[in-house]
């Protein structure tokens, strides 16, 4: 394998350097195809009765452009009908993944399970190995919403349930279903040796997938240039992580301070974690994580009041509690600072000129826990971008509209074509005749094929 010394690499130049990496770990082993085909998640095609137009299905999958199929398990015929579909789909080339639902998705927060099985994974892998026996274009299966449910999901839980699958069948793969935000190193080192890769959803943009890829291929330790507070941890009222860096006051009638952020907090709850900016302690701009957007935001900060008179300050970026949680992952990232009237020593390119410090069990992508990885496993993942109106809007707001969606979509197919991700997979795309948003979708996929 190649050696490469990521500490000397600048984070701009991340996306090459995990393109390098990506080829120098071609050789470790996988039961996932090196080149992943475009896929699709969803969104079944039924008839009147509800069961499963299977030919239909094939000839809107051909059309698509997509030669993977994620099969979602989900109503009580859907495994019935997964054996209709199969050779028919096998016939047209198209691999099919089935798609689990876990605990979370099931009763009694729901109100259908994944049928027949239910909860019973172990079963669920023993069954699924036979199918793929039978049908040999079935090559993976997924669980969604892995990570909310790993108290179920333990390392020694999956080992089990792999053992069996792999007693029927041991070239059947499995992937879970991740968000970007888990994906640190403690899911690295639990879970590597007993998933087979990863689908992980929903990317803000492209330094999101470069940052995952780098990660899953032990690239890195840390995520760089964001402050974060994992999931499942507790803290309390004061717990806090802070990064720091000096600044020179240069000779000027007005001061600002200008950086860009985002967090990937889309929901309601309030009142917990503050983003912050500091200058020499007292903070000038304050956020809570409820009120942010769901794309970058431009962020200007008066401090002319606060630097007069001084010749140096301290310029700091702070994530906070002002009330203790339970379970509130939280990723708060940075970008672009430049001052006006003031000279920071390093800017947010340079993360590990930053100075840490931290109270609780927040985490920062700066200073000295920026370590090179030892480049020792590869973990293949695929990017699952939403394509349906409604997932689209909560995860990166207003305006919905096809091309919004199809941006998306675009932004992670050239991914691939670069190397920065394996694989990429449509959230619930519309399959109907009626869909605003295959056309697009459909344009894309064929004018990416000849870089799978």
């Amino acid at each position: 394998m190649v050696a490469i010394n990521a500490t000397k690499i600048p984070l701009v130049c991340l996306f090459a350097y995990c393109r390098l990496a990506a080829a120098a770990s071609a050789a470790l082993d996988s039961k996932l195809p090196e080149g992943m085909p475009h896929a699709t998640y969803a969104a079944l095609l039924r008839g009147a009765d509800g069961r499963v137009d299977a030919d239909a299905m094939v000839i809107r999958l051909k059309e698509l452009g997509v030669s993977t199929y994620y099969w979602l398990v989900w109503q009580s015929t859907d495994w019935e009908d997964l054996r209709t579909f199969l050779p028919k789909a096998g016939a047209a080339k198209i691999e099919v993944w089935p798609y689990l639902v876990p605990p979370s998705e099931s009763p009694p927060n729901t109100q259908s399970y994944s049928e027949p099985f239910r909860l019973d994974y172990h079963r669920w892998a023993e069954e699924i190995a036979r199918l793929s026996l039978e049908f040999p274009n079935l090559t993976a299966w997924v669980i969604d919403d892995f990570y909310a449910n790993k108290a179920l999901y333990t390392p020694g839980y999956l080992r089990e349930m792999q053992a069996r699958a792999h007693r029927v069948n041991p070239k059947l793969a499995f992937l879970p279903l991740m968000y970007f935000s888990e994906i640190d190193r403690q899911f690295v080192e639990n879970y590597r040796d007993v998933i087979d890769g990863v689908v992980v959803a929903y990317p803000q943009d492209r330094d999101e997938i470069a940052h995952a890829r780098a990660m899953l291929n032990d690239e890195v330790m840390v995520m760089p240039g964001q402050l974060r507070f994992p999931a499942a941890q507790q803290s309390v009222a004061g717990d806090f992580v802070r990064i720091s860096q000096p600044a020179k006051v240069l000779p000027a009638t007005r001061h600002v301070i200008r950086f860009r952020e985002l967090d990937d907090f889309y929901g309601t709850t309030a009142g917990y974690h503050f983003k912050q900016f500091l200058v020499d302690d007292t903070v000038v701009w304050e956020q809570d994580a409820q009120g942010g957007g769901r794309s970058w935001q431009e962020v200007a900060v008066d401090v002319t009041p606060q630097v007069a008179g001084e010749k140096e300050v301290t310029l700091a970026f702070r994530l906070m509690e002002k009330k203790g949680v339970g379970n509130f992952p939280l990723r708060w990232r940075m970008t672009d600072l430049q001052g006006e009237g003031l000279e920071p020593a390093a800017g947010l390119d340079a993360p590990k000129q930053w100075h840490v410090e931290r109270k609780g069990a927040f985490e920062a992508g700066f200073g000295d826990a920026i370590k090179a990885g030892g480049h020792s496993f590869r973990i293949p993942f695929v990017v699952m971008t939403a394509a349906q109106d409604v997932e689209f809007q909560l995860r990166h707001g207003d305006p919905v509209t096809p091309d919004r969606i199809a941006e998306w979509l675009r932004m992670c197919l050239e991914c691939k074509r670069d190397g920065l991700c394996d694989g990429v997979v449509t959230y619930c795309l519309d399959l109907t005749p009626q869909s605003r948003n295959f056309g697009p979708a459909r344009e894309l996929f064929h004018r990416f094929t000849d870089v799978r």
